[in-house]
């Protein structure tokens, strides 16, 4: 498809009142955007991922806006230094994008280049980015723009509904997996088995790691044990109480022994008093939740116990690439549920039941 075969106009869900009950109105009369900027390219949006903050239909840009920071599609128009550099996750190395390629994109852009974490290459922390769904507009659309330096091309037998969960939850929890640095056969502990968590076990184990997840439901727990790359172990951990030493050790002892590093992949305060209770001494809680109470951390956990707290935030463009060629190679498995951008407020229902497991999306196009 070329730039000059485009329509017009675009269907996208908008959101246009903050707090708005539903949250998203869907419109068939927005512009399609562009032409590319110099550092852009155009995506035809095939699949988006859904995720807690789209629902609660919050953003830090001027409404209205088009939500979803997960986007995979198929680039149909390239801007000028997009011709020439190759992307942030190019098909191999120093090959430039193509009109037709398959794509995916992380949520950052318009990053400076001159700050000193731009050239330190730490991209992801300049003050002066734009974010995708976020503060500029995201994937719940037929065509977005985004910044090429995100960009990155797909394995050719990567589904689009499996590798949109994979440009936030899959690039979040597989970055946390590297920043903890553990040597094969080490044993990290994901708490929360949903939509960083099922993909997380699997990840772990596939660079060799010894992986166990926790969770306070049995739908997520239930689905992360049918997994070819199952974890070692799998517990519901709705009645273990933190400040209960012989209670977090018989969870120690469930899981085969205390983790060398314990992620946190929920919001939930008593996850991170957990993690800190079951981690073994000199270990590492590793926060990937973003709860909105301070998160509850004691000197007995930092001092007496020599434990390490660090954050990690999604992941760059080549680390994303590095994740989505070893989705594809060890052919681990996206549970996802997909549905159309009429059927919206279907999604934002499910999501909302206890029986939710796995990761919901968005088939913007078949």
């Amino acid at each position: 498809m070329s730039a000059q075969a485009l329509p017009e106009r675009m269907r996208a869900l908008v959101i246009e009142k903050y707090k708005a009950d539903p949250p998203y109105k869907l419109r068939d009369d927005l512009n399609v955007p562009g032409p590319p900027g110099d550092n852009q390219v155009l995506i035809e949006i095939r699949t988006a991922g859904a995720a807690n903050g789209d629902f609660a239909a919050m953003s830090r840009k001027e409404l209205p806006m088009i939500p979803s920071h997960e986007p995979t599609g198929v680039v149909v128009a390239i801007g000028a230094n997009a011709k020439k550099t190759p992307p942030g996750g190019p098909r191999s190395p120093g090959q430039v994008l193509q009109v037709g390629d398959r794509v995916g994109v992380i949520t950052f852009s318009n990053f400076c280049g001159e700050c000193s974490e731009c050239v330190a290459g730490r991209e992801r922390f300049c003050e002066n980015k734009d974010m995708l769904g976020i503060t500029d507009d995201g994937a719940f659309a037929e065509y977005m723009l985004a910044d090429f330096r995100s960009v990155v091309v797909l394995p050719d037998d990567l589904s689009f509904d499996s590798a949109a969960p994979l440009f936030c939850a899959g690039a979040t929890i597989y970055s946390a997996i590297k920043a903890c640095k553990l040597d094969a056969g080490q044993h990290v502990c994901i708490i929360g088995a949903g939509a960083l968590g099922h993909i997380g076990v699997q990840l772990a184990k596939a660079v060799g790691l010894r992986a166990t997840t926790l969770d306070t439901r049995d739908p997520p727990l239930e689905l992360v044990r049918g997994l070819r790359l199952a974890p070692a172990a799998a517990v519901n951990v709705q009645n273990v109480d933190a400040k209960d030493a012989s209670s977090v050790e018989k969870l120690a002892q469930e899981l085969g022994g205390r983790p060398d590093a314990v992620i946190v992949a929920t919001d939930a305060i008593p996850a991170f008093e957990l993690a800190l209770e079951l981690v073994k001494k000199h270990g590492l809680m590793m926060v990937v939740g973003q709860p909105n109470d301070p998160i509850p951390v004691s000197y007995l956990h930092v001092i007496f116990k020599d434990v390490a707290v660090k954050g990690s935030l999604l992941a760059d463009a080549s680390t994303c690439k590095e994740m989505v060629d070893l989705v594809a190679k060890e052919n681990i498995e996206i549970r996802t549920k997909a549905y159309s951008l009429d059927k919206i407020n279907d999604l934002i229902h499910d999501y909302h039941q206890d029986s939710h497991a796995g990761k919901l999306v968005v088939r913007v196009k078949e």
